[in-house]
């Protein structure tokens, strides 16, 4: 069996340049002249200051290249409230336990510079589903907490592509 043809190779090189040319990139890697956070200074004023979700969010701004620090008149007050956790049972099995669970966490968030308000009162869910084998008690703790901390930063990504959104209009 022989290699790629010439004809091949040119068309892959091909696609790759467009693929670059159009301005693809991957999400979350939002570096360039598009990423409205790059340098803004932002402070984070939480219900929960010491919570996972607030670290998340943190740490999800400076991904960004947010500068978080102290609120100032002129700088971005982001108001996180607190963390809610849902878990509702969507199906159960002939004994009468839980066979699927919907977990669901979400939070309500303001966007400030100084008495303007930016983004309102806008709330960020992030929703769920895993299968719950009642006879693997541990492995289900322990996936219940993986996806809890998935969860978070998914929501933490969430809300800083709306206040991103929010700077760029």
């Amino acid at each position: 069996m022989t290699g790629p043809s010439n004809r091949q190779l040119s068309l892959q090189l091909l696609l790759c340049l467009l693929l670059v040319g159009c301005g693809f990139q991957l999400k979350g890697s939002g570096s360039g002249p598009n990423n409205s956070l790059e340098g803004r200074t932002i402070a984070i004023i939480s219900a929960q200051p010491q919570a996972e979700l607030t670290a998340a969010v943190v740490q999800q701004l400076g991904l960004e290249g947010a500068i978080i620090g102290a609120p100032e008149p002129s700088t971005l007050v982001l108001k996180l409230g607190a963390e809610r956790f849902e878990q509702r049972n969507l199906s159960l099995t002939a004994q009468a336990r839980s066979a699927e669970v919907e977990l669901t966490l979400s939070t309500a968030f303001d966007l400030l510079r100084g008495r303007q308000v930016l983004v309102g009162n806008t709330e960020a869910q992030v929703v769920r589903q895993f299968l719950n084998d009642p006879r693997n008690v541990v492995g289900k703790t322990e996936e219940l907490r993986l996806l809890r901390e998935e969860m978070r930063h998914d929501l933490a990504a969430q809300i800083t592509r709306r206040i991103s959104h929010s700077l760029r209009n």
